[in-house]
């Protein structure tokens, strides 16, 4: 019973820990050519950017660049039709260390409850030895 969730915490803390596999990310520079106003609510400032040979006109998911401020951005894999790009500095890379940290910290602790609560009640069972005197 004990190796068995110790089996169990080993595995989930290496599904914590090992890495991700790494979602290719386009990245690349924007140049701001018409800055919006972040009062309005159709906040969307207007990039220019080049993906491969193409130059597309996008909207950045964020307002009060100034204009020809070099911004960079998220490009989705999907080019065609209207873009719409997210800041780099903005974009979650993978699961951050304090979500991992914490869930890991619970799995530990829900083991650790497991196992207190296993030895509570092998310790109120009656033992054989103590019938046969």
């Amino acid at each position: 019973m004990l190796l068995v969730a110790g089996l169990l915490a080993v595995a989930a803390a290496v599904a914590l820990w090992w890495p991700r596999a790494s979602t290719e990310v386009r990245r690349t520079t924007a140049t701001v050519v018409e800055p919006a106003s972040c009062g309005a609510a159709d906040a969307y400032d207007r990039v220019e950017l080049t993906v491969g040979d193409r130059k597309h006109t996008a909207k950045l998911d964020g307002c009060g660049h100034q204009r020809d401020e070099v911004v960079e951005v998220v490009v989705p894999t999907d080019t065609d039709g209207e873009l719409t790009v997210q800041a780099a500095a903005s974009t979650p890379v993978g699961m951050p260390f304090e979500v991992r940290l914490t869930t890991l910290l619970m799995c530990l602790s829900g083991l650790a409850g497991g196992l207190y609560a296993y030895l509570l009640t092998r310790r109120s069972q009656p033992t054989s030895s103590a019938g046969a005197a």
